[in-house]
């Protein structure tokens, strides 16, 4: 993978781009984890009926020269499966690590692109609002409140990650949230050497 010193000015950009029931739009991914689902609580909201309300979750992988990808993983935090499960590039799976070009498909129904861009960020900005770009970054929802307000940024303005939120990322990570990071990734570990 070309690191961002290759070209100076140019960054490596993460981005999902979903086509759900309210259509399409495109995520930019920094944080180091995302749930995916119905519920309005995720980090990222699928608006289908063939979605579980905690149907997958996104962990970032540190890569050799400071680079990062994404692996896709079917459930919830507490490692209950989606009800109609993943599928990447066309295989059925339980977690898979993302490649640039990943073509999703949550519960047989939602497509789901991924794509890693090497842009700078005008053009990442040009990028976004090409595919509907829409932040994840929402405002705080009471969980206890019977109605979720909704956040859609206008089109002409795209929030883009700050920068000193990837730089630092466990210190970034609540405490316990890193210990289930890091939980998950000992499983995953194990169940792979079980096969």
């Amino acid at each position: 993978m070309t690191t961002e010193t290759d070209f100076p000015g140019l960054r490596t950009w993460h981005v999902l781009v979903i086509d759900d029931d309210e259509g399409r739009r495109a995520v930019a991914l920094n944080a180091a984890t995302y749930s995916i689902g119905r519920d309005p609580n995720n980090a990222i909201v699928i608006h289908s009926s063939a979605v579980s309300r905690q149907h997958a979750l996104l962990l970032r992988l540190p890569q050799k020269g400071g680079q990062y990808t994404y692996r896709l993983l079917d459930g919830n935090i507490e490692g209950k499966r989606s009800t109609n499960g993943i599928t990447v590039n066309g295989e059925r799976c339980l977690s898979r690590d993302l490649k640039d070009g990943d073509q999703i498909l949550l519960g047989e129904q939602v497509p789901i692109q991924y794509y890693i861009r090497q842009l700078s960020d005008e053009e990442f900005q040009q990028y976004l609002q090409s595919v509907s770009f829409r932040s994840v970054k929402a405002e705080v929802v009471d969980r206890r409140a019977t109605t979720m307000q909704r956040f859609d940024p206008p089109s002409s303005q795209v929030i883009l990650p700050k920068e000193e939120m990837i730089d630092n990322t466990k210190e970034a990570i609540p405490h316990a949230l890193w210990l289930l990071i890091q939980t998950l990734w000992r499983r995953l570990g194990q169940s792979k050497g079980k096969r």
